[in-house]
């Protein structure tokens, strides 16, 4: 069959895509990347992003005030009188408010914790505050619940821990941003590089499976936000959270959440691992699990496995070897009888690539290694670090260093240009 006739067969396939590097010119976190040289698209070609490349006018477009789908409704509700803490809340570099005990407020501001120098008169005040809070929500806060996690209606996420855990109410809040950071964001304040923005791109156009990992706090959801952007509008996303921090922003989208027990009406908790498991049901192209903290991460390694390449997740651990052993500790929890090396050789199989970041002392976050999953050998599952951040062993400032590429090429880089998204050798140092 020629070329025009597959054209007409097939005309939402999706063209070769190339990044073209001028001679000797290695990516570096100053040296920008030129324009990629592309095939022209079908007229119905719909990708989000045909190019490899981060020049900002190619990259997808997100709102920088995005409305994640099944969110309108959390948002239609009037926000409660937050007291004392209403100036926090307004206040854009403030990230996050935590109150210790009635006379220690803590605040998260511009990725520094310090103390706010703000205090609640009385015990009562704070106890009538969280009641405020808890309107609407169909929660009961005491010493039978002595611990809840909720959402404001500006989605800011909510958790309360009081006696007889804690000698009094101790809550913390996680603001909601308004504005989102986008990948150029991301890389004038230096989390990532320009190599390694344009590489993270063609694996999600390429479809590998993808674990972003790191501490709290370090931009795990973030990353996420951005590479769901580079996913083409025309795939089905299925994205499940515990609260709701996704703003895809694609039109064939559904957002889900995982809900705890309910008192009044009585309600019964809906996890993460059943909404997996109905997700399956939805024709998904992809799924975007906000975090695997249970159970849901052996499910989520099945979806991986079974037609639902491109997926990601996000998961707490120190390095990239740390996550697998983590994943592994989760799928024991799943109550499945199955040897520890099945689960590898499972985990090996579904993830592509594991992308660490880091939070810093100084509120800096960067992406410390995007490391590949190869295999398994000798009963270990095998990595291959194809970027790494290397300090500066001469700073005494912990963040001081700059990205580099290993010189180690993905084993998947064919796998990719049999889908059309072709990555040239030398973004890898090679």
């Amino acid at each position: 069959m020629s070329q025009d006739a597959l054209k007409r067969k097939f005309p939402a396939a999706v063209p070769q895509t190339t990044v073209q590097l001028a001679p000797g010119v290695k990516p570096t976190a100053t040296t920008p990347l030129p324009n990629p040289s592309v095939s022209k698209p079908q007229p119905d070609d719909d990708r989000t992003d045909p190019h490899l490349s981060v020049v900002p006018s190619l990259l997808p477009t997100q709102s920088s005030e995005t409305t994640p789908a099944g969110r309108s409704t959390v948002l239609s509700s009037k926000m409660p009188d937050l007291g004392i803490l209403e100036s926090f809340m307004k206040d854009p570099d403030v990230t996050e408010v935590m109150v210790n005990d009635i006379r220690n407020i803590m605040i998260e501001k511009e990725g520094k914790i310090q103390q706010s120098r703000f205090n609640f008169r009385s015990l009562d005040d704070l106890q009538r505050l969280i009641s405020r809070m808890l309107q609407g929500t169909g929660k009961i806060f005491n010493i039978d619940n002595p611990f809840l996690d909720f959402m404001l209606p500006d989605g800011s996420r909510v958790n309360v821990v009081g006696a007889p855990i804690t000698t009094a109410p101790c809550m913390t809040i996680r603001k909601f941003p308004v504005k989102r950071l986008q990948i150029q964001d991301l890389i004038q304040l230096g989390m990532l590089d320009q190599a390694m923005a344009v590489f993270l791109n063609a694996c999600v156009l390429g479809r590998r499976n993808i674990v972003i990992a790191g501490g709290a706090g370090g931009g795990k959801t973030t990353l996420l936000n951005n590479l769901g952007a580079f996913i083409p509008k025309g795939e089905r996303i299925i994205t499940i959270e515990d609260t709701l921090e996704l703003a895809i922003g694609h039109p064939n989208s559904v957002s889900m959440q995982s809900k705890s027990a309910v008192l009044v009406p009585p309600q019964p908790p809906i996890a993460a691992r059943e909404l997996l498991a109905n997700a399956l049901r939805m024709r998904p192209d992809r799924i975007l699990v906000g975090e695997c903290r249970r159970a849901e991460a052996f499910d989520m390694l099945q979806a991986m496995n079974t037609g639902h390449a491109g997926s990601m997740t996000t998961i707490h651990a120190n390095s990239p070897r740390d996550v697998i052993a983590r994943l592994e500790t989760l799928c024991m929890m799943s109550g499945l009888e199955m040897p520890l090396m099945a689960i590898r050789r499972q985990i090996a199989s579904a993830i592509d690539i594991i992308v660490h970041v880091q939070r810093f002392r100084t509120g800096k976050r960067r992406v410390t290694a995007i490391t590949e999953v190869t295999g398994v050998e000798s009963e270990t599952v095998t990595l291959q670090d194809i970027f790494l951040f290397d300090q500066d062993p001469k700073s005494t400032s912990q963040e001081a260093g700059r990205f580099r590429p290993t010189g180690l090429v993905p084993t998947f880089v064919d796998k990719m240009k049999d889908l059309g998204v072709e990555v040239p050798r030398s973004i890898f140092g090679a």
